[in-house]
């Protein structure tokens, strides 16, 4: 069958589906972070860890936030609100009392159905009582324990499992997978609502030995946490492994971060000061100890940390002095340690960070100090390539920056301008404007030098990295008519300096318009168009020859309840790019099917995406159903279908058991993936059983 035919179908489906929705259905499509993750992990080819955004709204929904006690510093945390929605949110309370009941919420300004839909599982109207300092034997005594484990593994076997016993003899250290192909996942959490939480988790990355070699003691990672929070003046204390997001993320932010999304109107970071880190990522967090002190306007926040990194390292000698030293050639951030190479680069380099932050807010103005100090046991040498002089070097650095937040009624004015100890700069200051609740828009400008340096940072950028780009972004929402929104944006920028794969100073534009179109329980659907601009190597090889190219994405996506226990996604994705008279084509249907029996403790999701690509250029990312914790944002090129299949039984009020399968299909290929990953067939299977205990 060929595209348009798919199309057609695709399109007749949706048509009579639409119209056999249940009006008064029972369900409410509750807030997910589906969009924010496809959208970082179509920006980075990086394996990122998403389970902190996810973990921090679970907590919330089982312990919502009180809306007639809560703070602006509380509402941070739901990260669907925008600056003017949490300032709306506190001042309602201070202008007419108390909230009486949830429905109040659909008179606060910048409410809309849409965030009301998001907001309600995570809110909560009780009365305020007297603050007070927490009970410290109930704290130890009545909180939550929680334990997960899962197991997953490729069914097929992939090329690093299959060296032979004699090709290790004649080369031991020849490139293979040292361990099983099995990756298993266990956290315990304890938690008492907001106010204790401590913790471990630990992790086997497939590949990885277990119990022996260089893993003696079992899992790969272990990552632990003791964090108490407001007790007096002591708003946190954490010991053990912690995150810091401070300003607008150009001086220090740590952990998950993301920028351009189709909600343009909530671009402002909102950074949650220390916080335990409960993820696997093994590279972007802290160890040690941390502690936030509150005195009536003021917060003050000190933390010390120490790690150890994987890095290649070279032992060079001086020939004239005799003097040897120890020269990091490259940081290894993947945190793997499956092959011999890898596993000689674990844990060479140890890590001193200090810093802190001095912020002091009042009802309209919020001011932050941010410093950092990070030292390394061995030097850090430039780069021969020439797009990476400006690269760190040396054995320390320092970053200090200044954040604003400027909140009026229905203007958001922010900013943060920060400089590394090479005297490289960066700034970046925006605006939010609320002028009517039809009506709102944002602008954000950015200047980062191509010689800022900073280690841990995560602004609002187009390049992921914290130098080398500057731009202005401008974006605005719409309400229409009833039921109906726009959003839209343009991003112009600029690169300054050279880019991996671009010879020369380069720029590019993007654009993006997304129509929504939403009810307040059983439909929601949307439409979104982008269109992107860049520049890179021309491709016969000529120096300083730069060419532009273009990436458009078309998507129609639509999530609906035609019943009280069927919950469907359709979408369908189109990918163009086109550089010099090529023009290469994409295309990715996919069908989600979710059924929960209200009779039996059951949950079926059932996913199936048919896809058509030329090649990587034309990919298309989809976030796929997973198990608690778990993410799976394949990228889909080639051609091909790709199945997937979860089921969640719910053994007890506190015992869950979830069991995934998924399967690709490649029609283009004899073998899929390259070096120790490659599998020799077309068809790739994994599967995950993942066990979760409340008590």
């Amino acid at each position: 069958m060929n595209f348009k035919g798919i199309t057609l179908i695709f399109c007749i489906l949706t048509i009579f589906l639409l119209f056999s929705l249940k009006a008064n259905s029972q369900e409410d499509l509750i807030f997910n972070i589906e969009e924010i993750i496809e959208e970082i992990a179509s920006s980075s080819d990086e394996e990122l860890d998403y389970s902190e955004l996810y973990s921090t709204l679970e907590m919330l929904h089982n312990d919502p936030i009180n809306l007639n006690t809560t703070t602006s510093d509380e509402l941070k945390q739901l990260i669907f609100l925008t600056e003017f929605q949490i300032y709306s949110l506190v001042n309602y309370r201070k202008k007419y009392g108390n909230y009486n009941s949830i429905y109040e919420l659909q008179f606060v300004d910048g409410i809309d159905i849409e965030t009301l839909k998001h907001l309600i599982p995570f809110v909560i109207v009780e009365e305020a009582t007297t603050s007070k300092i927490p009970d410290l034997k109930k704290m130890f005594t009545y909180g939550k324990h929680t334990i997960i484990t899962r197991y997953q593994q490729q069914l097929q076997k992939k090329a690093g499992y299959k060296v032979s016993e004699e090709e290790i003899a004649k080369n031991p250290d020849k490139s293979r997978y040292l361990g099983d192909p099995s990756k298993i996942y266990f956290k315990y959490n304890y938690q008492y609502k907001t106010n204790l939480s401590f913790g471990i988790t630990a992790e086997k990355d497939d590949g990885e030995q277990f119990f022996k070699g260089a893993q003696k003691y079992g899992f790969d990672l272990y990552s632990a946490h003791f964090q108490i929070n407001d007790i007096g003046v002591l708003n946190k204390l954490i010991i053990g492994d912690f995150s810091t997001q401070f300003g607008q993320g150009l001086t220090l932010w740590s952990g998950m971060s993301f920028g351009k999304t189709s909600n343009v109107i909530n671009i402002i970071k909102k950074g949650r000061g220390i916080n335990k880190y409960t993820s696997v990522n093994e590279s972007m967090f802290f160890r040690g100890e941390a502690a936030t002190f509150k005195f009536g306007d003021f917060k003050i926040t000190e933390f010390v940390s120490y790690k150890k990194l994987d890095a290649g390292v070279e032992h060079l000698s001086d020939t004239i002095s005799g003097e040897e030293e120890d020269i990091i050639s490259a940081f290894l951030e993947t945190g793997y340690h499956r092959t011999p190479a890898e596993i000689a680069k674990m844990n060479n380099v140890g890590e001193f960070v200090s810093g802190g932050n001095v912020s002091w807010a009042s009802s309209i103005l919020r001011l932050g100090l941010t410093g950092v100090y990070s030292k390394y046991s061995s030097n850090m040498v430039s780069s021969s390539a020439l797009y990476k002089i400006n690269d760190f070097s040396g054995n320390s650095n320092f970053n200090g920056g200044l954040d604003y937040l400027i909140s009026l009624k229905q203007v958001n004015i922010f900013g943060e301008t920060s400089m590394s100890q090479n005297l490289g700069w960066a700034t970046l200051n925006g605006a939010v404007i609320d002028f009517v609740p039809e009506f709102k828009m944002s602008v954000l400008q950015r200047y980062f030098s191509s010689d800022y340096q900073a280690i841990y940072s995560a602004p609002f950028s187009e390049g992921n990295k914290c130098n080398n780009e500057s731009g202005i972004f401008v974006g605005a929402e719409i309400y229409p008519i009833k039921k109906w929104k726009i959003d839209l944006y343009v991003d112009a920028f600029k690169f300054q300096w050279l880019k991996f794969g671009v010879n020369a100073p380069s720029k590019g534009m993007e654009y993006a318009v997304q129509l929504n179109y939403f009810t307040r329980r059983d439909l929601d659907m949307n439409v979104k168009v982008k269109y992107e601009t860049k520049e890179k190597n021309n491709s016969d090889g000529a120096i300083h020859q730069i060419n532009p190219y273009s990436t458009t994405k078309i998507r129609y996506h639509i999530n609906y309840l035609p019943t009280d226990v069927i919950k469907l996604k359709n979408r369908i994705e189109i990918s163009n790019y086109h550089i010099d008279k090529t023009n290469k084509w994409g295309y990715m249907i996919y069908q989600d099917v979710q059924y929960k029996p209200k009779k039996i403790p059951l949950t079926f999701t059932l996913h199936f995406a048919v896809f058509d690509t030329k090649d990587y250029d034309t990919r298309i990312y989809c976030y796929e159903p997973d198990v608690l914790y778990g993410f799976t944002v394949p990228a889909y090129y080639g051609k091909g279908e790709r199945i997937a299949f979860v089921i969640k039984y719910q053994i007890t009020q506190k015992l869950n058991f979830w069991f995934r399968i998924a399967n690709t299909f490649s029609n283009d290929k004899e073998s899929i993936g390259s070096g120790l990953d490659a599998i020799n067939g077309n068809n790739k299977t994994d599967i995950k059983l993942e066990l979760k205990y409340t008590f």
